[in-house]
């Protein structure tokens, strides 16, 4: 029975091998397949031939309304603050010539008057030696001394005709009083303080019935009628810029509106914050548009010389591109003459250069690549 299992595994075990050996034979007789080359490909990249002319352009930027004048109000006199034509209140409008403040001012006006009351006597006194000693001078201090009225200012003071006429009114003192009542009159007004412009309070630190003392602030003004627009330009567009160009100023949203405007100056340092130049622009008009807003100025009269145009995604490393020579790629440093949104003004290469004008992945120097211009 052992020997009958025996003999059924061996030949079991034999015709395994045999049918391992004649596949190994069949498989010999099969050609080989040779194995197929990897092609290399070449990639294809948008090229731009360089060519240079003058370009017109425009530099768009933002900037805040400002008022063309600030001014502290502020008292040269002390008194009692009363109330003007309008109110002393943040805020507040007014027109020029309109009445802000009045300064009580009647001890002051009793005093001028006092003092213009004996500065006639002084003259009544003298005329009687003017009708003798200076005749011919006589008529026009009478008419001095009748038009000079308390409550008036006072004329002018008539010119002496001789030395010895002019002697006689310094040893008496009116020059001396004459000139002290006109410093007082002058002050006298100082007493109403009417606006200078057409404009309106932005700060009040004084109240109606509070004692101005002089020097002191007692509100801040703004003018409104004369508005300007700071402009702040980066340093490389700001050459591009001259005083006296055309600008146009919108709103955000609201470009159909549009106000003309013109470049009175502008600053001649650099914020170092932001490394800009600030540009001052006058508006023509200012209807509907308020001081402290913030609005567009188009620069348009932009012109440019030797210039090409690039997309700004041909640049890499901020000023270098890819140029296209004898089938390669090559690096090339380029002069940036100003980077608009979505493009750039270059120059710096060779008219008839490929420049390759989209971005490259993983790209290198001396890659094969093919062109194909747009």
């Amino acid at each position: 029975m052992k020997l009958r299992q025996f003999i059924i595994i061996g030949s079991i075990i034999l015709l395994l091998a045999g049918g391992v050996g004649i596949m190994k034979v069949l498989a010999s007789f099969k050609p080989e397949v040779p194995e197929k080359k990897k092609q290399k490909t070449i990639p294809t990249v948008k090229v731009k031939t360089a060519t240079f002319s003058t370009l017109y352009s425009k530099v768009k930027a933002t900037g805040r309304l400002a008022s063309q004048n600030y001014v502290d109000l502020s008292s040269e006199v002390q008194g009692r603050i009363l109330a003007g034509r309008i109110p002393l209140k943040k805020g507040q409008h007014f027109r020029k010539g309109q009445l802000l403040l009045n300064i009580y001012d009647q001890e002051a006006q009793l005093a001028l008057r006092a003092h213009k009351s004996r500065f006639l006597n002084k003259i009544a006194n003298l005329l009687p030696d003017f009708k003798i000693d200076f005749i011919s001078s006589y008529p026009k201090w009478y008419t001095f001394f009748n038009n000079t009225e308390l409550t008036k200012p006072i004329p002018n003071l008539p010119k002496a005709n001789s030395s010895q006429e002019k002697i006689y009114l310094a040893s008496r003192n009116i020059l001396s009083d004459y000139y002290s009542i006109k410093s007082e009159e002058i002050r006298l007004s100082k007493y109403r303080i009417y606006a200078p412009f057409n404009g309106s309070f932005i700060d009040v630190f004084a109240e109606v019935g509070a004692i101005a003392n002089p020097g002191a602030r007692l509100a801040k003004m703004v003018r409104t009628d004369k508005l300007e627009l700071e402009v702040p330009i980066e340093t490389q567009n700001a050459s591009m810029i001259h005083i006296g160009d055309p600008v146009l100023i919108y709103a955000k949203g609201n470009e159909n509106h549009k106000i003309k405007g013109q470049v009175s100056r502008k600053s001649n340092f650099v914020d170092s914050k932001t490394q800009s130049i600030t540009f001052f622009v006058t508006l023509s008009s200012t209807k509907g548009v308020l001081q402290g807003e913030y609005l567009w100025a188009e620069f348009s009269k932009i012109t440019i010389k030797n210039a090409m145009e690039l997309p700004r995604t041909a640049l890499f490393n901020s000023n270098e591109i890819y140029t296209v020579a004898d089938g390669k790629l090559q690096k090339k440093q380029i002069n940036i003459l100003k980077i608009n949104e979505s493009t750039v003004l270059i120059n710096g290469v060779n008219p008839g250069t490929a420049i390759v004008t989209e971005p490259l992945i993983n790209a290198s120097e001396n890659t094969k690549v093919k062109t194909l211009n747009h």
